[in-house]
């Protein structure tokens, strides 16, 4: 089983050494440095780890190096170089034991760089906060990213898989890019031909978004829907007589008025698998439509429409609205609704994992003027926590003095966290090796010359995206 794990490490790291067009070896040593931070909270501290074995002018060395030289500043150039990378990454995506379906999940992120004054393409971006009364905004960038969710049962940490990150520009729509995303990764060949699902939040609920996922006869997408929508039931099969167009939808269905609600056509109840005394009580309508636009006839994509409930003992609801899910593709009848309530509930492994990459792996910590530095440093950390989730098998729970008594460590076959992989990545590569070479020692270069004056950087605006017809109106930085 070890011997499995090593050889497919192994050969991840080689052909991820081989992906770099300049300084393979640097960009190893950067990326285990990542794998192995414990203690580093800037990223040049990442140079004081003892698998970085060059000096810390390498870090930005490498960086601008991620992308080849002819590419230069043509964003679709770069995006060909990126599409390689996932291809290299989906190759490795765990096959499922027991389920019989893939599991994707997609969601954006922010990274705030409310001081980076010569930025460019920096807008107003969601940013949560936990400040009572202050506005959950930033300035900065936003970064779509797509991940494979592997099987999981009660008590396996939330681990997931990275396979896609691209910067949102300003004049995207984060859960397009998204969608976009999962569509290239359900294509690759590990996956044609199979039953592939993808998850989202109530962003991806939008008519473009379940009409993208409906272009792919194997995917199923599941969303989560708002309470306030207006959804409609198929036309009742008349034949159409005269003139004027055919009825394409049939009689209203509002999620928050119950005297539209008929009567479900499936309903399940099952126990919550993190409290057993309470209770899910799923409902089912199927062959339900939403309006689309001119570009999207959503008449021809009717879905699966999933009111999910908690219950106590006494079987009245927990809490005072309930969970409306979304269940798209012509492949939605294959998953039963126990299935399809596990699914949406795995979906919150991704926030997990967005707090790891920007606590652990400084993710959102890189400082630089330009942005495709920053797309690359995001891909960066996204190659280093795949090397975390290759390499868990060979990890050791290590848990701190005061850690000991926690119930994720209560038993000696308690599978590693992504922090613990981390503590024990040292170990690890020195095991295994690396394909980097050592470095070689230099004599000290020239430097500029006697006089050289550097241009100043411009300062750019921040972009602001108006409320009507798309427009864009530009602040003064």
């Amino acid at each position: 089983m070890q011997e499995a794990i090593i050889s497919t490490l192994d050969e991840f790291r080689h052909v991820i050494h081989s992906f770099f067009p300049a300084r393979r070896d640097a960009a190893m040593d950067l990326i285990d440095a990542l794998s192995a931070n414990l203690h580093a909270g800037s990223v040049v501290e990442l140079s004081l780890n003892p698998l970085h074995r060059r000096n810390y002018a390498s870090i930005t060395r490498v960086v601008d190096g991620f992308y080849p030289i002819n590419t230069g500043t043509d964003r679709l150039a770069r995006q060909r170089h990126t599409i390689e990378l996932e291809k290299i990454l989906a190759k490795n995506c765990p096959a499922p034991v027991a389920r019989g379906y893939h599991l994707f999940c997609t969601d954006v992120t922010p990274n705030g760089r409310p001081h980076a004054k010569t930025l460019a393409d920096k807008g107003f971006v969601h940013s949560p906060t936990v400040i009572s009364g202050n506005k959950p905004v930033t300035i900065g960038h936003e970064y779509s990213t797509t991940v494979y969710l592997p099987e999981k049962s009660d008590g396996t940490p939330s681990w997931v898989y990275p396979v896609s990150c691209e910067r949102v520009a300003t004049d995207q729509k984060g859960t397009l890019v998204g969608m976009q995303q999962i569509a290239r990764a359900v294509a690759h060949p590990v996956f044609q031909g199979k039953l592939c699902v993808s998850v989202g939040d109530c962003a991806y609920s939008q008519p473009e978004c379940i009409w993208i996922a409906g272009q792919n006869p194997d995917q199923v997408h599941i969303s989560r829907l708002r309470g306030n929508r207006k959804l409609f039931r198929m036309p009742d099969k008349v034949i159409h007589k005269g003139r004027g167009r055919k009825c394409s939808f049939g009689s209203k269905f509002r999620l928050k008025d119950m005297r539209h609600q008929r009567f479900p056509d499936a309903m399940d109840v099952l126990p919550m698998p993190s409290d057993p005394e309470k209770t899910v009580k799923i409902s089912c309508w199927e062959n339900m439509l939403m309006r689309g636009d001119r570009n999207h006839d959503m008449s021809k994509h009717p879905f699966r429409l999933l009111k999910i409930e908690l219950l106590n003992k006494e079987g009245k609801a927990v809490y005072k609205k309930p969970l409306w899910l979304v269940v798209s593709g012509k492949k939605k009848s294959e998953l039963t609704l126990q299935e399809i309530f596990l699914i949406y509930r795995q979906r919150f492994d991704i926030e997990h994992f967005f707090r790891f990459a920007k606590n652990r792996l400084l993710i959102n910590k890189f400082q630089t003027p330009e942005s495709d530095h920053e797309e690359a440093w995001w891909w960066l950390c996204m190659i280093a926590h795949a090397q975390l989730f290759l390499s868990r098998g060979l990890a050791k729970n290590m848990p701190a003095p005061w850690e000991r008594y926690l119930p994720q460590f209560s038993h000696a076959n308690c599978p590693p966290s992504p922090t613990q992989v981390q503590k024990s990545f040292s170990r690890i590569i020195q095991q295994i090796g690396t394909p980097a070479s050592a470095p070689k020692p230099r004599n000290k270069s020239a430097g500029r010359a006697k006089g050289q004056i550097q241009k100043k950087r411009i300062r750019l605006s921040v972009i602001r995206k108006g409320q009507k017809y798309g427009k864009i109106d530009r602040l003064a930085a």
